[in-house]
C-alpha cells in the first residue's frame, strides 16, 4: 500500500514538473522520506531524468545553452561537496537538508525574490542547485528563481535542459559515494511508470492549467511535508 501511495506521489510530481517546469522533487522528496528514506535521492534523480529527459526534447527550439554552460560547470563541486555532506552526515543530516530546503524555497517565493538570470547568478544558483539536488533530489528552487519572470516554455525548455544534464552529474556523484544500492533499482522500477504517465499527462495538459492556481497549493503541500520531517528527525 505504501509503495502504490509512493508511485502516486511521483505521478503527481511528475505531472506538476512537465505542467509548470519544476516541482517534481519539490513535491516528492518530503513526502517520500516520510514512506522511506531509501527512496531519496537515487531513485528520484534516476526517474527525475527520464521526465526531464523528455520534457527537454519536448521544448529544445527553446533551450538557450550559453548561460546554462555556466551554471552547469559550477553544478560539479557543488556536487562533491554534497557526496561529502551524504557520507558525513547520514540519512537524518539528509532529512534536516530536504526540511531546510524546502521551506527556504517557499520563504523565497512568499517574499517574491527576484534575481537577474546574468552570468554570476547562473553560476551562484548552479552550485546551490548541486548541493540541494544531489542531497535531497531538490535542486529546482535555486535555478527557477532566475527564470520565473520569463514565458512558460522558455522555463520548461530551459529548466529542463539544465537539469537533465545536472541530474547526470548528481547521479555519477551519487553512484561514486555509493549510495545507489539494490533498494534504489526496486524503487525506480516501480516509479518509471508513474513517471512515464505523468509525463504524458502533463505534456497534454500545460498549455490549459493556470500555474497561478497550482503554485499555492504546491507551497502549502511542500511546507506541511518539511514541518512534518524536521519534527519526525527531532522525536527520532
Amino acid at each position: 500500500m505504501l509503495l502504490l501511495l509512493a508511485c502516486l506521489i511521483v505521478l503527481v510530481s511528475a505531472l506538476v514538473q512537465t505542467t509548470i517546469g519544476f516541482g517534481l522533487a519539490l513535491i516528492a522528496v518530503p513526502l517520500l522520506v516520510l514512506i522511506d528514506p531509501q527512496m531519496v535521492p537515487a531513485p528520484l534523480i534516476i526517474v527525475s531524468l527520464l521526465q526531464l529527459s523528455i520534457s527537454a526534447w519536448k521544448h529544445r527550439a527553446d533551450i538557450h545553452w550559453k548561460p546554462l554552460w555556466i551554471a552547469l560547470v559550477t553544478r560539479i563541486p557543488g556536487t562533491a561537496l554534497a557526496v561529502w555532506l551524504m557520507g558525513r552526515y547520514g540519512i537524518d543530516g539528509i532529512k534536516i537538508v530536504i526540511a531546510t530546503s524546502v521551506l527556504l524555497a517557499v520563504a523565497i517565493s512568499l517574499f517574491k525574490f527576484e534575481a537577474e538570470p546574468n552570468q554570476r547568478n547562473h553560476a551562484i544558483a548552479g552550485f546551490f542547485s548541486a548541493l540541494s539536488g544531489t542531497t535531497t533530489a531538490i535542486g529546482g528552487p535555486p535555478m527557477a528563481l532566475l527564470y520565473q519572470n520569463q514565458p512558460a516554455d522558455y522555463v520548461r525548455a530551459n529548466l529542463s535542459a539544465y537539469f537533465t544534464i545536472g541530474s547526470m552529474i548528481s547521479l555519477a556523484g551519487v553512484a561514486m559515494g555509493g549510495f545507489i544500492t539494490a533498494q534504489s533499482w526496486v524503487y525506480v522500477a516501480w516509479f518509471v511508470p508513474a513517471t512515464l504517465l505523468g509525463t504524458l499527462l502533463g505534456l497534454r495538459l500545460r498549455h490549459r492549467v493556470d500555474a497561478k492556481l497550482i503554485r499555492p497549493a504546491i507551497l502549502v503541500l511542500c511546507s506541511a511535508s518539511a514541518l512534518i520531517v524536521i519534527g519526525q528527525t527531532l522525536l527520532s
